[in-house]
């Protein structure tokens, strides 16, 4: 089978549904159909969520749950664009990793909120004994090491995590944006100084994820029969994915197995397509039931009632009865005496009158 000549291609300077046809034919009206049958029920459920919001939660997790439920519908909302404009793909690429991002910083604060505070979460920790995970995925190799005490510092620190991925993946929008502004072509060297941006995204990633496998492991422990827990659980993997997306992919076309169609879509375009085909299924099977969590109600707080100890509590209670009843048994006993010794007086100074009178 002869390939095409890649490099002879004419692009337009927007790819759209037309050059998608002209190249691809049919299979991209097959592609539109699944697409809006897989979107619809999401924007539905999505919609229909924020509009019942005051009814499924306190006014203090009004916010953030709000968010929440949203990033399902955007990240719908953004492969839906992608995959009708392909030529926006590098762009809207960036834009749902910076929704994924929100949405577990908004997962954090939600999940703080329901355990009262950083402080209301470090005092159970300590009360139930429950350390510091530190051989969480990916960093398994710290298993064998000793578990620290959770502090409201080191929670701090984990929780920083996501708001530092957040603020790198903004940093790579924004590059990119200059790039397309300047009309800059990068050089497409992977470790070139043109993509240390991108670059710096995987060691500052494997840190956010492993924070975040650090604080699910708590809140797992703290939280353990509200669902409201899975939450990050399901963005964390959502996450995984779609970095994993872009790994395969540099690996397809850097081994020649994916090439670009003619007459419009250069392999870049055909890249960016199948990646948000792929990510607006995984949005749909992983974001309907991401939906059925945070449409159950729940209030506040969530923290478990610490475990008391009525034995020790009941002995104290023994303790101050006794102590009291002595003390009730002495007070009367002066009483007594001092009304006894009150009647001899009386009595002395009766028998020295009639003494007095007699004589």
């Amino acid at each position: 089978m002869l390939q095409p000549n890649c490099s002879a291609l004419h692009l337009p300077l927007v790819v759209g549904p037309d050059e998608v046809f002209s190249s691809m034919g049919h299979w991209s009206t097959a592609v539109y159909i699944i697409l809006g049958l897989h979107a619809v029920p999401v924007w539905l459920v999505g919609t229909l969520l924020l509009l019942r919001l005051a009814k499924l939660c306190p006014p203090a997790l009004f916010h953030n749950l709000a968010w929440l439920i949203s990033v399902p519908p955007v990240l719908m909302f953004l492969t839906t664009l992608a995959i009708l404009l392909p030529s926006v793909g590098k762009y809207v690429e960036v834009l749902l990793e910076v929704v994924l991002c929100v949405g577990l910083v908004k997962f954090l604060k939600l999940t703080i909120t329901l355990c009262g505070g950083k402080d209301s979460l470090v005092s159970y920790c300590a009360d139930r004994d429950i350390l510091l995970p530190v051989g969480s995925p990916p960093l398994v190799c710290f298993l064998p090491c000793t578990k620290p005490s959770i502090t409201k510092y080191r929670l701090s620190c984990i929780m920083l995590g996501p708001s530092i991925l957040l603020g790198l993946k903004v940093v790579i929008l924004a590059v990119d944006l200059i790039y397309l502004l300047i009309d800059y072509t990068p050089s497409g060297d992977f470790l070139g100084v043109d993509n240390i941006h991108n670059l710096a995204s995987f060691p500052i990633g494997l840190g956010a994820i492993y924070s975040l496998n650090i604080y699910l492991v708590i809140i797992n422990e703290c939280l353990p029969s509200n669902t409201k827990r899975l939450l990050g659980l399901v963005l964390v993997l959502e996450f995984i994915l779609f970095d994993c997306l872009r790994l395969f992919f540099i690996f397809l076309t850097g081994s020649g197995m994916l090439t670009c169609i003619a007459p419009y879509l250069s392999q870049d375009t055909v890249v960016h397509l199948l990646k948000n085909i792929i990510k607006a299924f995984l949005a749909t099977f992983m974001g309907i039931p991401y939906l059925q969590i945070c449409a159950e109600k729940m209030e506040l707080p969530q923290l478990p009632d610490p475990v008391v100890d009525t034995k020790a509590n009941l002995g104290v209670v023994e303790i101050h009865y006794d102590e009291h009843h002595a003390e009730l048994v002495k007070q009367e006993h002066d009483h007594r005496g001092q009304h006894e010794h009150q009647d001899q007086d009386v009595y002395s100074t009766e028998c020295g009158l009639d003494l007095q009178r007699s004589i």
